[in-house]
């Protein structure tokens, strides 16, 4: 067996941003997956790279807090360009009944130390000229931006590898070992790695590795979809979001523009090793014609390619960090709902500090014990609405 002190289940930017800050510390660190990082069709190669602060769940404030600050200078640190700038991200309402929510939102979050206030009708169009006129009312964030995905993961896994960390790729199967209540051994193509912690952040394929061995996860795989157009001139700063909409648009450096919120593909082999997913011709419609609307000179562009990525989603869209309930040696870093881009920075330097012993506050909120008394009519729904939204549906 090969030994070291953690082996990390899942090489995306949350598994080698782990990895890289477990390396800082000077623990040994093995890192199994199936593909390179940042290989299709995995969320760190897929997500639609937005570094966003506001509109998350309060659980959620205090990691998204530190890697917001972690970020403009995460390039210099990690040796690596991955295209991070802060363009901003501003969120609008097009309906006066959306407006006081907003406020409250924007409100709570001020008081936490997020960086977002309200910008009105005119503000709205001097940060996105072009935008629909029916935008009433802004949430703007200024420090947040945008940056590459599969360039930010990959430079996670060189400072880490360059560090001493040993990548395992091409590993098919990748099982966990249990014996009795620990799992401290991972399986990878019949050959086992062993640690003191076995660290699980495989994404969308977590849930299956973990139920083989009979380890239920309230966390499901999706498949959101993304939309690329030919390049353009420079028109688009912010990122653009909207309550009522599946909508996230941003502008490129290379002036192609990129469209997500949310849209669901096809997932093929649900829950397999194998799991793959297919665009929608119909939601890729319903995307475009949503974005358009929105930002109407997006209607000089055409789409020029479309894709989806699995990622995990946990049952309360809120990540599960932390001890599995009720097995020795398993950690778990998963469910992140498609909200892990922004604050991997974060997660790693907490969960690295986690394992050495040095227990974070930031993490307390994540835990997966807030889920073990988990009401089992809660479950069987959150399934059966998994196994619909495997087939494209909106929902």
């Amino acid at each position: 067996m090969r030994h070291s002190d953690v082996v990390i289940v899942g090489g995306g930017i949350i598994g080698s941003s782990i990895a890289y800050h477990l390396a800082l510390r000077a623990v040994a660190v093995v890192v199994v997956d199936i593909g390179e990082p940042a290989a299709p069709p995995s969320a760190s190669w897929a997500s639609a790279g937005g570094v966003r602060q506001q509109a998350r769940d309060p659980r959620e404030w205090p990691l998204t807090l530190e890697a917001s600050r972690r970020w403009p200078a995460l390039e210099r640190e990690l040796g690596a360009t991955f295209d991070f700038r802060q363009g901003g991200h501003l969120h609008v309402v097009e309906r006066d009944d959306d407006v006081p929510a907003l406020e409250a939102r924007v409100a709570r979050e001020r008081l936490a130390g997020l960086d977002v206030r309200l910008v009105d009708a005119a503000e709205i169009r001097t940060l996105a000229p072009g935008i629909t006129p029916e935008a009433r009312l802004g949430a703007y964030s200024q420090s947040d931006g945008q940056a590459n995905p599969p360039k930010a993961t990959r430079a996670f896994a060189a400072a880490a590898m360059a560090r001493g960390v040993r990548y395992c790729t091409g590993a098919r199967p990748v099982r966990l070992r249990r014996t009795g209540h620990v799992v401290r051994t991972v399986v990878v193509n019949g050959e086992p790695f062993g640690g003191r912690w076995v660290v699980l952040a495989a994404g969308a394929w977590s849930a299956g590795i973990a139920g083989a061995v009979g380890i239920e996860l309230p966390v499901a795989p999706r498949a959101p979809q993304m939309l690329l157009t030919d390049p353009g001139p420079p028109a688009l700063a912010p990122t653009i979001s909207g309550t009522g909409r599946r909508l996230s648009l941003k502008q490129l450096p290379t002036g192609e523009f990129l469209v997500g919120g949310g849209w669901p593909s096809v997932i093929d082999g649900l829950g397999t090793p194998t799991m793959s997913c297919r665009v929608l011709p119909q939601n890729v419609e319903g995307s475009w014609r949503v974005a358009s609307t929105v930002f109407p000179p997006l209607t000089a562009r055409r789409i020029v390619r479309s894709w989806c990525g699995l990622e995990g989603e946990a049952i309360d869209g809120v990540p599960l960090i932390g001890p599995a309930v009720g097995v020795e040696g398993l950690y778990l870093a998963t469910g992140f709902s498609g909200h892990g881009f922004q604050l991997s920075p974060a997660v790693g330097r907490a969960v690295a500090d986690a394992l050495v012993g040095e227990e974070d506050d930031a993490l307390a909120p994540l835990q997966p014990s807030r889920l073990a008394d988990l009401d089992a009519a809660r479950l069987r729904a959150f399934r059966a609405e998994t196994k619909n939204r495997a087939l494209g549906t909106l929902g």
